[in-house]
C-alpha cells in the first residue's frame, strides 16, 4: 500500500485504563543528624538576624524582610517542601531559584560534587527572624518543624549585590526593570514605588505589569542608584530592561528581484484563521495579499517602519507559501497579521519590550480561544537564564496553558555568539513550555542539513530543557529562504533568520489541522510535530528533539513497515493512565523500533524558575505483560515488571546538564526512542502518572489535565506491518482519514 494512504491511528485513548500503581520510595537517611543541623542554622540564623537589623526600615515595608533559605540537593522534591517549619517559624514562601551547590556532607556513599538545589525566599518579619536565631538551639527533634533542619543546607540574608544584573557601565543612566515578589500584596509594591521615589528615582509605576506573584516595575534611574534600590528587600532581581531583537534585514537579505505571480484562489480552509505577530506589512501587500491576510494595528500604536513591514511580510508569506520555489502555492489558512512593531521599536526607546508585550497580550486577551495556530517571530534580544523568567515567558506561558494553541516562536539569531557565556542560548519567549521554540537549518533537503550557525542553541531552564524545541529550514549563504519582499510591487527575495522557520514550521501544522479537520487537538499537534522531528547525527542543543517535517502528508502518514498511533484526552489525579502499545497479532521478527511522545501544557509558577510547571509526568514502561517481580517472601509484584523508557539522562544527557534530583518528572514533554527485540515485547504498556504541585509544593486541589501521547512501532522485516496493526485492532483505532488533499512542503 502506498505510505499516502497509510493514515495516522486515532483514538488511541480507547487502549486506556485507569490503574493503581503504589510509589516506591522510603525514608532517606538525611545528610546531618538532628545535633549538628541545630548548630548550622543556629549559627546561619545569627548572621542572616544581624544582617537583616541593618536593613533600614523603608526597605522593609511593615517590618516585612526577606531571606534565603538553600534546601539540600537531596531535598527538592514538593514532598520535602519545608512546609511545616515555615509555618512554625511564621514564614512564607514568595519564590525561588535554582543554584548550584556543593554541600558539606550528603548522607550517601555515592553522589556527585555538586548539584543543582532550590533556594527558597522566605518572608516574615524581621522579629520573628530574630526569633527563631534566638530559639532554634533549644529545639528538641520533637519540636514541630524540626524534621526539615537537616533538609536545609543554608539559610543567608538576600544581599543587594546578588539582585544586580548586568547593571551597565558604559552609562549613567537609563531604566532598570525592577522584579518584585508580591505575593498577592498590593501594598509590597506601593512600598517600593515610594521607596524608589524617595531615593531619587523615578517608578514608571502605570507600566507595571503583575505574573502570577511577580510584579515588574520599570524604574528611570540613575545606574549609580541600583544597589540602592535593590536593598528593598522585595526586590527579587534588577536588570537594565530589554530591547527588542535587531531584525536587520541589511545583514540577511540577498536580493533577488524576481517578479512573482500570486495564486488566484483563496485558502483551502476558511473554517479557522492563523495569527501572526510582527512589524506590519507595506501598503502594496496589504492589498496584493488580501484574498489571505486581514492586517490588523492595535490602537494606540506608532507609526510604522519600512524595514520592520519588510520584517512582517517576509514571515507572513513564509506563513503563507514557505520558501518559494518556483509557483506559489495555495495558502492554506487565512491569517491575521497584528501589527506590534513600530517606530520607537529597535531604537533602544526605554519601554519597547513593555510597549510591544502589552500589545500581544491585550490582543489574545481580547480574542480568547480565537486562535489555535500563533507565530511570533521577535521577542526580547537576551539569552536566557536558568534562575529568571522573563516578563515575556511567563506572560505567553500563563496565556497558552491547556495547550489549546500551536505556537511557534523563533529561537533567536545569537547562535554564533559566545557560547561559554551563553550568549548563544534560545531567546525569550523561545523558552516558553507551551510553546515551540524553533530554530534554524541552513538546508531545505532531506540530508545534509546541519545547525544554521546564527540559530540560537540550548539547553533551555528546567523545567523546559529541551530548547529550542526543533528545527526547521531558515536560509543560509548558500540556500536562502525565497520570501515576498516590496520593491515597490512584490518580488522575491533571498533571506535567512530562525524568523523564518518558525512561521514555516507552523504552516506545517495548519496543513496538519486543514487536512484532518478537529480529529487533532493543537496538543496532539504539537506533540504530532515533535514525535516527527528528525534528529539525525546532530546534538540535542543544537537541533532540539530534531528537524520538524515540513511536509503535512508525511505528518499524517506511514510507512508499510510502521504503525502511528494516538492518544489524546486526560490524565487523571492520583491513579495511572495505563496505555497499551498495539502489535499485530502475528509474531514480531527481529529488532523493533518503538517510539514515545508525551505531552502537556501546564500551569505556571514564573517566581519559582526551578519549580516552573505546576504539572509533571513520570512514565513506566512494561514490555512484557507476563513477567512479574516474584519476591523472596512469595509474594508477587501487583503489575509487570518495568523497564527505563524516559530518563533524564535520554532527555538531554546527564554530562552535558545537569539537573536537579527530580528535575525530569516536571518536564511537560517527553520523547524518546529505543531498539528492542522483538520476543522481549508482550502486550507491553506504559503507565503514565501525573504530579502536580503549585509554588513548589503539593498542590491543595489539583486538576485533570489535557494529554497528547504518540507512539509509533516500526518493524523493518515485517513490510506490512501498518496493515496488520489496522486489522488486530480494527474495531478501536481508527485510521484518520483527511478530509481534503494538500501539499505544504515547497
Amino acid at each position: 500500500m502506498p505510505r499516502q494512504n497509510n493514515f495516522l491511528l486515532g483514538h488511541g485513548e480507547r487502549l486506556t485504563q485507569r490503574v493503581d500503581v503504589p510509589s516506591g520510595g522510603g525514608e532517606k537517611n538525611p545528610p546531618y543528624n538532628f545535633e549538628a543541623a541545630r548548630a548550622r542554622i543556629a549559627t546561619r540564623m545569627a548572621a542572616v538576624a544581624s544582617a537583616l537589623r541593618q536593613l533600614p526600615d523603608d526597605a522593609s515595608p511593615g517590618g516585612q524582610v526577606v531571606a534565603v533559605m538553600t534546601m539540600h540537593p537531596r531535598y527538592v522534591s514538593k514532598s520535602d517542601f519545608p512546609t511545616d517549619l515555615l509555618n512554625t517559624l511564621g514564614l512564607r514562601a514568595v519564590g525561588s531559584r535554582t543554584r548550584t551547590v556543593r554541600p558539606e556532607a550528603w548522607g550517601v556513599q555515592k553522589h556527585p560534587e555538586a548539584a543543582v538545589t532550590e533556594d527558597i525566599f522566605v518572608t516574615g518579619s524581621r522579629d520573628r527572624i530574630a526569633g527563631w536565631a534566638r530559639d532554634v538551639s533549644t529545639w528538641a527533634p520533637t519540636h514541630r518543624g524540626a524534621q526539615h533542619l537537616s533538609h536545609v543546607e543554608d539559610v543567608a540574608e538576600f544581599s543587594a549585590r546578588e539582585k544586580l544584573r548586568m547593571v551597565p557601565t558604559d552609562r549613567t543612566e537609563g531604566v532598570l526593570e525592577v522584579v518584585l515578589h508580591n505575593a498577592g500584596d498590593q501594598a509590597v509594591v506601593d512600598a517600593f514605588i515610594e521607596y524608589a521615589r524617595r531615593h531619587g528615582a523615578q517608578p514608571i509605576a502605570d507600566r507595571r505589569r503583575n505574573v502570577k506573584g511577580l510584579t515588574f516595575v520599570p524604574v528611570r534611574t540613575e545606574f549609580a542608584l541600583a544597589e540602592q534600590l535593590a536593598r528593598f528587600s522585595f526586590v527579587r532581581v534588577a536588570r537594565p530592561i530589554p530591547t527588542l531583537r535587531p531584525l536587520r534585514p541589511g545583514i540577511t537579505r540577498t536580493v533577488r528581484n524576481n517578479a512573482v505571480t500570486l495564486p488566484t484562489d483563496g485558502p483551502h480552509d476558511t473554517s479557522f484563521r492563523a495569527l501572526v505577530f510582527d512589524g506590519g506589512l507595506p501598503n502594496v501587500a496589504v492589498t496584493a495579499l488580501s484574498p489571505w491576510v486581514t492586517y490588523i494595528e492595535p490602537a494606540g500604536i506608532g507609526p510604522a517602519v519600512p524595514e520592520l513591514q519588510d520584517h512582517g511580510l517576509a514571515v507572513t508569506a513564509a506563513l503563507l507559501f514557505g520558501p518559494i520555489n518556483g509557483t506559489l502555492r495555495r495558502p492554506i489558512a487565512p491569517v491575521d497579521h497584528v501589527r506590534v512593531l513600530d517606530d520607537a521599536t529597535g531604537t533602544g526607546a526605554d519601554l519597547e519590550y513593555l510597549d510591544v508585550l502589552d500589545r500581544i497580550t491585550t490582543f489574545l486577551d481580547t480574542n480568547p480561544g480565537r486562535y489555535q495556530h500563533v507565530n511570533l517571530s521577535i521577542g526580547p534580544n537576551i539569552p536566557i537564564t536558568d534562575d529568571e523568567v522573563t516578563a515575556w515567558t511567563a506572560s505567553l506561558d500563563q496565556r497558552f496553558a491547556g495547550g489549546n494553541s500551536v505556537v511557534t516562536v523563533a529561537a533567536g539569531n545569537d547562535g554564533d555568539r559566545d557560547a561559554a557565556s551563553g550568549l548563544n542560548r534560545v531567546q525569550p519567549p523561545a523558552d516558553a513550555v507551551n510553546v515551540l521554540g524553533v530554530g534554524a537549518s541552513d538546508g531545505n533537503g532531506t540530508t545534509g542539513w546541519r545547525r544554521a550557525g546564527y540559530s540560537c542553541v540550548g539547553p533551555g531552564s528546567s523545567p523546559g530543557i529541551v530548547k529550542p524545541d526543533g528545527i526547521a529550514f531558515g536560509g543560509s549563504d548558500r540556500e536562502p529562504f525565497i520570501v515576498l519582499a516590496a520593491r515597490p510591487g512584490l518580488v522575491t527575495e533571498g533571506i535567512q533568520g530562525t524568523s523564518f522557520a518558525s512561521p514555516f514550521t507552523l504552516g506545517s501544522s495548519i496543513g496538519v489541522r486543514a487536512q484532518l479537520g478537529t480529529e487533532l487537538s493543537p496538543l496532539t499537534i504539537r506533540a504530532l510535530m515533535v514525535h516527527r522531528a528528525d534528529p539525525a547525527e546532530h546534538g540535542r542543543p543544537e537541533i532540539g528533539w530534531g528537524r520538524f517535517e515540513s511536509d503535512a502528508v508525511r505528518l499524517i502518514t506511514c510507512e508499510d513497515d510502521e504503525a502511528l498511533v494516538v492518544y489524546q484526552g486526560i490524565l487523571p489525579v492520583g491513579e495511572h493512565l495505563r496505555a497499551r502499545v498495539p502489535v499485530p497479532r502475528e509474531p514480531l521478527l527481529g529488532n523493533v523500533q518503538l517510539s514515545a511522545s508525551l505531552v502537556i501544557a501546564p500551569e505556571v509558577d514564573p517566581e519559582y524558575p526551578g519549580a516552573y510547571t505546576r504539572s509533571g509526568l513520570e512514565v513506566a514502561f512494561r514490555p512484557d505483560s507476563t513477567k512479574f517481580t516474584e519476591y523472596e517472601d512469595g509474594r508477587r509484584s501487583a503489575h509487570p515488571q518495568s523497564k527505563s523508557f524516559f530518563s533524564s539522562s535520554n532527555m538531554y544527557g546527564a554530562a552535558e546538564f545537569v539537573m536537579r534530583d527530580d528535575g525530569h518528572k516536571w518536564e511537560p514533554c517527553l520523547r524518546h526512542t529505543k531498539t528492542l527485540r522483538a520476543t522481549s515485547l508482550n502486550n507491553p504498556c506504559f503507565d503514565i502518572y501525573y504530579h502536580h504541585r503549585e509554588a513548589g509544593m503539593a498542590a491543595d486541589a489539583p486538576q485533570p489535565i489535557p494529554y497528547a501521547f504518540i507512539i509509533s512501532l516500526r518493524a523493518p522485516r515485517i513490510p506490512d506491518l501498518y496493515n496488520r496493526v489496522v486489522r488486530a485492532y480494527a474495531n478501536v483505532l481508527v485510521p484518520l482519514r483527511p478530509r481534503l488533499r494538500i501539499q505544504v512542503q515547497s
